[in-house]
């Protein structure tokens, strides 16, 4: 799922968002409402519609991108933070159009986590809209709203907020967030992709941009690369700026995945996060 969730608290900073931030906020709204217009009008106006072209196109029929189709995934991932090692293993199924999950989060140190959430696509024709929902055993709460726009290139969209308590996933970007984003289907597995998500509820000026790119390697194996800049204010009060990387290998039943992400949660403390899973 596109979105993340905050693993800590946020400090509450005085400043409102920056001019700097409005300013760039507006003008990639409107960047992004012309491209959506433009990939949703440009069939009609070429007098051929979508589906039209993909009868044209000989369906993909590889291991790798029929596994897309498996409707249930168990991940199990180790996190490593300022000495510290902490697991947590999560196991989701679709049912329809409706996705949910069941996860736990294990600190020996001696916090623990358990939680539930589901989500709706619906997809119809050149939209794509997925309201998400979970719930900690700490009482934690998160909601978000996730879209997108258009047909091959589309527009990404989205809102996320929680009740602010304490909250363990497998997403790392700012909760209280704006997430606005553009993308390109190269085919029916190959993507190239990237947004912003930055803080607009608790004033840190907390930014993460992502430029993600999916490829299918062979019938068997497919890889993404994820690059991450981030910045805003650390929950000290420092402001920092910092670039972090991810990697995703693709195999038909499983799948491994790493991430290096420094300042996590915006804290002090650096991460490396490495998983594998089974999808089935």
């Amino acid at each position: 799922m596109p979105g993340g969730r905050n693993a800590g608290p946020l400090r509450r900073m005085e400043p409102l968002v920056s001019d700097w931030t409005r300013r760039h906020a507006i003008l990639f709204v409107m960047f992004l409402a012309a491209v959506a217009a433009g990939t949703v009008i440009q069939p009609a106006a070429y007098g051929q519609t979508p589906q039209d072209q993909q009868q044209k196109e000989p369906p993909d029929t590889s291991p790798i991108n029929k596994a897309d189709q498996l409707k249930s995934k168990l991940t199990f991932a180790v996190y490593f933070a300022g000495g510290d090692r902490s697991y947590d293993l999560n196991f989701r199924h679709q049912f329809g159009p409706v996705v949910a999950w069941v996860a736990g989060f294990f600190d020996p140190n001696g916090i623990k986590q358990a939680r539930i959430g589901a989500e709706y696509d619906f997809q119809r024709k050149w939209l794509l809209f997925i309201p998400t929902f979970e719930a900690g055993s700490n009482g934690s709460l998160a909601g978000q709203l996730y879209a997108e726009l258009g047909y091959k290139t589309y527009a990404i969209l989205g809102y996320s907020q929680t009740n602010l308590k304490d909250f363990f996933d497998l997403f790392w970007d700012p909760s209280e967030s704006v997430q606005l984003g553009a993308g390109h289907k190269i085919s029916s597995y190959d993507k190239l992709y990237g947004f912003v998500i930055f803080d607009v509820r608790l004033h840190t000026h907390q930014q993460h941009t992502h430029v993600l790119y999916r490829r299918r390697l062979t019938a068997n194996n497919g890889i993404t690369f994820d690059a991450l800049y981030k910045s805003g204010f650390l929950d000290d009060g420092r402001y920092v700026r910092a670039v972090g990387f991810g990697v995703y290998y693709d195999r038909p039943k499983w799948f491994w995945k790493a991430y290096y992400d420094p300042y996590v949660n915006f804290t002090r403390q650096n991460m490396v996060r490495v998983g594998i899973g089974l999808k089935f």
